[in-house]
């Protein structure tokens, strides 16, 4: 483990101070906030599930995505896809691009989680087909959800780029990979509703999610001794989640939002910079910071002698 007992302390009071530098007053900048716009749970559910899907690339432009994909399904969200017919819709998302998944792969993708819809009611009646809740974390839920989903599409698909885009838009968690866009779907989900996150699945328990994983929280987690990994993966994930429950056995995600948004923003440079770091809630927890100096050449001589 990375993190040492006697820093735990230390970095629960410095984290505590960074939640509360970045909450909700930035959550127009974030995908999240297209959810918070509808008032019913099915139509925020849909809305999250599109939001964190495509939640890659540029911040502005995911929400600009998925902001026109909310437009084109209408007011009610939940309702559209139910009725969603392939052929009567094929031309619903035309003109649609998000980087490189473009309107057949989210008329596909549409078409799942509307079928999804038709049958169980929601997404999340779907997840807890596969939910056990002595799983010390969601990973396995998770799995059996993707897969109950695929199940949903059509056994053949237009052409590999429509092929393509439905593999980036449900990544397989089984592969070893963060999977940040899902495992951030969860924490939509399942934390409670702080004026963040939205609380509205009530099976699936706070200690069992893990940490959606992006470069901000991999680079910032190892400044803070959360990991001493270097490639980010299911692994790294685990290992920052397992640290952060020694700090907060019973909600260890919480701080999520808090640390990525401080590199997103950019106010965590990734080099040492007296001018940007001052003032930072993390300093004293920073190995940027905590880092001695090298004792220098001629002391250490002077000790030989």
């Amino acid at each position: 483990m990375a993190l040492r007992n006697a820093d735990v302390p230390l970095l629960k009071e410095k984290l505590d101070a960074l939640a509360r530098t970045y909450h909700d007053a930035y959550l127009a900048t974030d995908p999240l906030g297209i959810a918070h716009a509808y008032q019913g749970a099915r139509d925020r559910e849909v809305a999250a599930f599109l939001s964190a899907s495509l939640a890659f690339g540029n911040a502005a432009a995911i929400r600009m995505s998925v902001k026109r994909i909310m437009e084109r399904l209408g007011p009610r969200p939940a309702a559209a896809l139910r009725r969603y017919d392939p052929k009567k819709s094929a031309c619903l998302f035309e003109g649609l691009y998000h980087r490189w998944v473009g309107p057949e792969a989210i008329g596909v993708f549409a078409q799942a989680i509307g079928a999804a819809l038709r049958r169980e009611g929601s997404l999340e009646a779907l997840f807890l087909q596969g939910y056990r809740p002595d799983e010390e974390t969601l990973q396995g839920a998770l799995i059996r959800f993707r897969e109950r989903l695929l199940r949903t599409l059509p056994s053949t698909r237009s052409s590999t780029d429509v092929e393509r885009g439905i593999r980036y838009l449900l990544p397989d968690p089984a592969s070893g990979s963060a999977c940040k866009r899902l495992h951030l779907f969860l924490r939509w989900m399942v934390r409670p509703d702080d004026g963040l996150d939205l609380g509205l699945w009530k099976g699936p328990k706070t200690h069992q999610l893990i940490i959606p994983l992006d470069t901000h929280i991999a680079r910032i987690g190892r400044l803070l001794g959360l990991t001493d990994r270097k490639t980010p993966d299911l692994k790294m994930a685990l290992e920052i989640t397992s640290n952060l429950k020694r700090i907060d056995p019973d909600d260890p995600v919480r701080y999520d939002f808090a640390i990525s948004r401080m590199g997103i923003l950019k106010h965590c440079p990734s080099k040492r910079n007296v001018k940007l770091c001052a003032g930072c809630p993390l300093q004293d927890a920073c190995r940027y910071w905590r880092r001695l100096p090298r004792p220098r050449k001629d002391a250490a001589l002077q000790a030989r002698g």
